[in-house]
């Protein structure tokens, strides 16, 4: 359901696993206190977004310029009181491509997480639920961390699926049944995006791994895993492109050879036919003394000697090997 306001949802963390979902004006004097471990989750759609990240959180112009950027790549800028982190990823929405992906824009400063997206992203719903469940994050960098295994998990499932169609088209080609090219040209579109956007965010959380002192050393072990298995996902994006270059190739190769087949059948019908046009266009010519004219057994003559004309055009042919 559409919110009307770019809150989202406001959580206080108990540090055990769990959370309280805050009003906005309970988040406003929980803000306060700077030991509270709060997450702010926002939609940034919404006009009012700039009084969450004003008046309530009290982020300089510089963080909110960068948090509220219309198009943006994967990447970390470090500010004076925190840090920006610009994620991407998969949009599993209705009806969407999966490799139309979701911005999800990040400030994590001590015991401070502010998340923005504009449109929902399952990864966050996933991490929400576990600390409406009580078994999510312990902490604000742990919450970190949740997020961008949350974030590559989704990865992972897509490249296991783009895996398996791929696999399909390719014993679809062994077995000689007919692939649709559309199919191949959408799967490839799809692993230049993730690729392309995969790749520069498997290095921003390299960058987030040795990021600030707040962070503990068990979040910089699990965000560092996190670019471990993206970086392998991007491998495997890039083996999958190979893969399909390949399979186009050949596809290509064999609609040619198809070609090739059917112009060299006519190539050998017009040259058995065209001795014997050039016969019917001599007879032909309104002109006198055309041999067999009067004849009654003209007709068959021609007949006889046409046949006989494509069968040594035929027989050449043959021995040739041209057929």
């Amino acid at each position: 359901m559409e919110t009307e306001t770019a809150l989202v949802a406001a959580y206080q963390l108990d540090g055990k696993g769990g959370g309280t979902l805050l009003s906005v004006r309970q988040l406003r004097e929980a803000w306060i206190d700077p030991e509270r471990p709060l997450w702010m989750h926002l939609d940034f759609r919404h006009e009012d977004v700039h009084t969450y990240l004003e008046e309530i959180a009290g982020l300089d112009e510089a963080p909110i310029e960068a948090l509220l950027e219309e198009d943006t790549r994967p990447r970390v800028a470090k500010f004076r009181n925190g840090a920006v982190s610009t994620l991407r990823g998969i949009n599993l929405n209705p009806g969407a491509a999966p490799e139309d992906l979701i911005s999800l824009r990040i400030w994590s400063a001590p015991n401070r997480l502010i998340t923005l997206r504009r449109r929902p992203l399952k990864s966050v719903g996933d991490v929400r639920e576990r600390i409406d469940d009580g078994s999510g994050a312990l902490s604000i960098s742990d919450l970190l961390a949740w997020l961008t295994e949350a974030l590559v998990d989704k990865v992972g499932d897509v490249a296991h699926q783009l895996d398996d169609r791929l696999g399909e088209l390719e014993e679809d080609q062994l077995s000689d049944r007919e692939i649709d090219p559309d199919d191949l040209s959408r799967l490839r579109r799809s692993l230049i995006t993730l690729r392309r956007f995969m790749g520069p965010q498997r290095d921003c959380l390299d960058q987030i791994a040795h990021g600030p002192s707040w962070y503990d050393e068990d979040t910089k072990v699990s965000i560092r895993e996190s670019a471990n298995q993206l970086s392998r996902y991007v491998e495997d994006f890039h083996a999958m492109q190979e893969r399909a270059l390949i399979l186009q190739e050949q596809l290509f190769s064999e609609h040619n050879e198809r070609l090739n087949q059917r112009m060299y059948m006519l190539a050998i019908v017009t040259t058995v036919f065209l001795p014997l046009s050039f016969l019917t266009g001599l007879l032909g010519i309104n002109v006198g003394g055309i041999p067999g004219a009067n004849s009654p057994y003209g007709f068959v003559v021609f007949l006889a000697i046409t046949a006989l004309v494509g069968g040594w055009v035929m027989w050449l042919l043959k021995r040739k090997h041209w057929w």
